[in-house]
């Protein structure tokens, strides 16, 4: 099989060179055997090129209309790949105060983020509206573009922050409502997230009257409307419902005489990983255009997969095969703590043999499963590999989002290293834990 028949978003991932009917897969310009041979298995590896093609293609598709767009930073948080996105301009959404302290380590100046998540805690409020930004040359603390309010106790909470910010010479922070749109939308229900039964955002009837009872307060300021519907969707129907209702929201508010700069319409544009037809990024971004272009808002986008997922691969080697009354198991070095996607949503990666030795169709079905004493721990089953030796090289596909930042430590297995391509080099961009690392911070009693 072909992997670009899987992932057509990844286009600097293809089939390299040929000698006779053996291929050898190539990430950009180098063998991903070369990065193996260097960095061990199991690796992860991540194409600069395919995440800059991808920021560029939706940025662009956006056109000259107000947006931003702001990666979300739990999609893939390696400090290498934010530091891509920030040079090409992007913005990040964070959800936790640990993810806005890696955009700070970067330099990203707090006017380019924005704070979702139903549990900020006191301490991540603050760190947010101290976050450093420069206004011509001078460091001042600013804070975020803004918070994305996730309950009527939360906003106290922030309201009450915002009070003693603004008396120790701070300025008052700008705030959305995330409005849950009751949306039933996402490839699975862990990764749906605006309909009435989840845990994100306040119906509308809430949001609403929030918004009216806090519209003359000195400590904070409604800037905008946030929603977010769900992860990996593949049809556009589910957006435009919810920004149909979104819409309506808007100038219900505006008919009340409050006026919103931002629509925050979150992410959830899913990506092809076996037989998905995931719209395409420009016929997503124009439908999302045509709406917002009514309102006169600016709009910021959360993209997450559909810039990173395609973007990576997850390289790990054959430790056995075996059979058991026909059924054969492929046991390879990488598993369900390196790649938790297959057992918590029953996600389907793709995985292919790295050095291909025949243009033959393979036909012999298997399960890859991996070294953690869990039944659970199979990467792929009934899958079409064909037949394979110890020590032979696979890539599993669609692995740059939601692949390492899901990683532990389960079993004690050292988590895997981290690899960025950009031409015809490769360098390790986080190295593997060793045991030590495992270790560290415990105490023998």
């Amino acid at each position: 099989m072909d992997p670009a028949d899987y992932t057509p978003f990844f286009p600097r991932a293809r089939p390299g060179r040929e000698a006779g009917s053996v291929t050898h897969l190539a990430c950009e310009r180098v063998a991903l055997e070369q990065v193996a041979e260097f960095a061990g298995t199991p690796t992860y590896v991540y194409s600069r090129g395919a995440i800059e093609a991808a920021y560029r293609e939706l940025d662009g598709a956006l056109g000259r209309w107000p947006h931003t767009l702001c990666y979300a930073v739990k999609a893939n948080s390696n400090l290498a790949v934010l530091r891509v996105l920030a040079r090409l301009g992007s913005g990040f959404d964070v959800v936790s105060g640990g993810e806005l302290d890696r955009l700070r380590r970067i330099g990203v100046q707090g006017r380019r983020i924005v704070f979702s998540g139903v549990g900020k805690t006191k301490e991540e409020i603050r760190e947010a509206l101290q976050f450093p930004s420069k206004r011509g040359g001078t460091s001042t603390r600013r804070g975020i573009l803004l918070f994305n309010v996730e309950s009527e106790a939360e906003y106290e909470v922030l309201a009450g922050e915002a009070a003693r910010h603004i008396a120790a010479g701070g300025r008052a922070p700008s705030l959305a409502v995330r409005v849950n749109p009751d949306v039933q939308a996402g490839a699975h229900p862990h990764i749906s997230t605006g309909y009435h039964h989840h845990k994100f955002g306040l119906d509308w009837r809430a949001a609403r009257r929030l918004y009216l009872a806090q519209r003359r307060t000195r400590w904070t300021e409604w800037r905008g409307i946030s929603a977010h519907i769900g992860s990996q969707i593949v049809t556009l129907a589910p957006f435009r419902r919810a920004l149909s209702r979104v819409t309506q929201y808007v100038r219900e508010l505006q008919r009340e005489g409050i006026r919103l700069d931002y629509l925050d319409f979150g992410g959830g544009l899913g990506i092809r990983y076996t037989h998905e037809a995931a719209p395409a990024r420009r016929e997503y971004a124009g439908a999302l255009t045509a709406v917002v272009k009514t309102l006169g808002c600016h709009l910021l986008l959360e993209p997450g997969r559909t810039i990173v997922g395609p973007a990576g691969v997850l390289l790990t080697r054959v430790l056995y095969t075996k059979e058991n009354r026909g059924k054969t198991f492929v046991i390879v070095d990488a598993a369900m703590n390196d790649l938790i996607r297959p057992a918590l949503y029953g996600a389907v990666h793709p995985i292919t043999k790295v050095v291909n030795t025949s243009n033959a169709q393979a036909t012999k079905t298997v399960d890859v499963v991996g070294p953690v004493c869990e039944t659970g721990d199979c990467l792929i089953h009934d899958w079409p590999l064909g037949d394979v030796r110890p020590g032979e090289l696979l890539a599993i596909w669609g692995a740059g989002a939601y692949g390492f930042v899901q990683a532990s430590n389960y079993n004690a297995r050292p988590r895997a290293a981290e690899v960025l391509v950009e031409g015809n080099r490769f360098r390790v961009i986080r190295r593997r834990e060793s045991r030590d690392d495992l270790v560290h911070g415990e105490t023998r009693g």
